[in-house]
């Protein structure tokens, strides 16, 4: 196809052309296709970065909602910790008590128990820096009480495991109950460890 423009070159309308004749020494279509290619890389290069940028946002929302669904598992995991903490604990206590005296709890508990007369009860056994401590009641129809704790002391004198690993039993204190039914006397006996 051929164009004939009749109109003379100083009446013609002048277009603005994107590329001129040279920039130094470097032609106009090279320049402009340059910063066309420029402009491209660094689009290409935001573009990456948006998708790598969306692509971590995606992995930290997993791993947000994976962590929030282990909270209950975290929760109890920590409790059952906290737990196994106190029994270490209170194993720690005991051990001083169970291995490094020597003390057979299980023989020294029967002779214990073996050695409580009719109308006695215990309700407290403790073992604490080297001393047995032992509290109870005693109980009785015709107030002899106080004779039955003295009978429970000796009782306990008697006993091997109290004779192998203590020096002696007392009557720490014993006190008649007030303002009961019946005659109720209250003790606390005392060994020392050998």
């Amino acid at each position: 196809m051929i164009k004939l423009n009749f109109i003379p070159d100083q009446q013609r309308s002048r277009t603005a052309q994107l590329t001129g004749d040279d920039f130094g020494g470097v032609p106009g279509e090279v320049l402009v296709g340059g910063i066309a290619a420029l402009i491209g890389f660094l689009l290409a290069v935001h573009l990456l970065f948006a998708v790598v940028a969306g692509y971590k946002f995606a992995s930290y929302k997993i791993l947000q909602v994976r962590w929030d669904m282990m909270g209950a598992d975290k929760r109890a995991y920590d409790e059952v910790t906290n737990e196994l903490k106190q029994l270490q604990t209170k194993m720690t206590e005991l051990r001083p008590i169970t291995s490094s005296q020597k003390l057979h709890w299980v023989n020294l508990l029967n002779d214990v128990s073996d050695s409580v007369p009719k109308g006695v009860w215990i309700r407290q056994i403790s073992f604490d820096n080297g001393q047995l401590a032992i509290q109870g009641s005693a109980v009785s129809k015709i107030k002899n009480e106080m004779v039955e704790a003295g009978n429970f002391v000796s009782a306990l004198k008697d006993r091997k495991s109290i004779k192998d690993n203590f020096i002696s039993v007392d009557i720490e204190s014993i006190q008649r109950r007030e303002n009961t039914p019946g005659s109720i006397a209250d003790f606390l006996l005392k060994a020392k460890r050998k």
